[in-house]
């Protein structure tokens, strides 16, 4: 089968690793029936997907208006890829108006209660999908049927602290003390911040650099201290590979998730597994 992730999310990797999540699934699957593309706007992250990216300008002018949005570079990525299945990425308006070819799902994290309402030319209605998921317990999504966090990484990955340190040019002995960002440029000097209140040593890994090891939770898991953005996957990496405890979490604000949400759930919130995985299951058998 041909499956489509599509996403209009630029900020930070985040909703690009999901669409990595999904081709780690199917290699652990092995679903060597399934061709996917990852229809997604140009951003140095999409050097993760490899071939299966489609950098897709989003021109939100065109895609809203239903008399050219079947001409927008977004419907010709799709139709291109010929997909049996469109699975979409928390942005549902930019396709309001897009003719898709196939049934679609969507994925849906933390989004404000506006976001389930829609502009008034364009009104969210869940019937115009096959599925909608609900990928983390966030407030105003218990309405929709539910899966762990969609991840890149499994309860066992985890890397011994000899890897940690080797990778931080330190001893193992030595205090492991890491600050960590996938999300927007301007986070660095937050993050820093408060590591200089800390006190003490501390490293970067930084995804925006090309030799930033990804994923980095399988290292994190041996660090002494961590200082992160609550994003969504560095937040539920924490707690499916157990470092969240030794985090510091600095909510960021952001236009379209509550980061504090996510950094105020109790301890005992914890995946059972993957939803990646889940994911896979779901789809379809040759």
């Amino acid at each position: 089968m041909r499956l489509t992730f599509f996403t209009a999310g630029n900020h930070g990797a985040g909703h690009v690793v999901r669409a990595i999540a999904l081709q780690r699934a199917l290699e652990r699957a092995r679903r060597r029936d399934v061709q996917l593309t990852v229809v997604a706007p140009p951003s140095p992250f999409l050097r993760l997907v490899g071939e299966a990216a489609r950098p897709t300008v989003i021109d939100a002018s065109v895609l809203r208006d239903p008399a050219r949005a079947h001409m927008s570079d977004v419907a010709r990525a799709i139709s291109d890829s010929a997909p049996d299945l469109v699975l979409i990425d928390v942005f549902w308006v930019p396709l309001v108006f897009v003719p898709l070819p196939c049934p679609a799902w969507l994925l849906l994290r933390s989004v404000p209660p506006a976001w389930l309402v829609g502009p008034k030319e364009a009104r969210f209605d869940e019937r115009r999908y096959d599925r909608v998921l609900a990928i983390e317990p966030a407030p105003g999504l218990d309405r929709f049927p539910s899966i762990d966090p969609v991840v890149v990484v499994g309860r066992n990955d985890r890397e011994p602290r000899t890897a940690l340190a080797r990778r931080l040019g330190v001893e193992p002995d030595e205090p492991l003390q890491v600050i960590v960002r996938g999300g927007l440029e301007s986070d660095a000097a937050v993050l820093s911040g408060v590591a200089a209140r800390k006190g003490g040593t501390w490293h970067h890994l930084d995804l925006h650099h090309e030799d930033a090891p990804f994923p980095a939770a399988p290292l994190l898991a041996a660090a002494d201290a961590v200082i992160a953005a609550p994003g969504y996957n560095t937040f539920w990496e924490s707690r499916l590979l157990g470092f969240s405890a030794r985090t510091t979490w600095v909510p960021i604000q952001r236009a379209l998730d509550d980061a504090a949400w996510r950094a105020s759930l109790p301890e005992n919130v914890t995946p059972h597994g993957n939803g990646a995985d889940t994911l896979v299951a779901m789809l379809p058998l040759p």
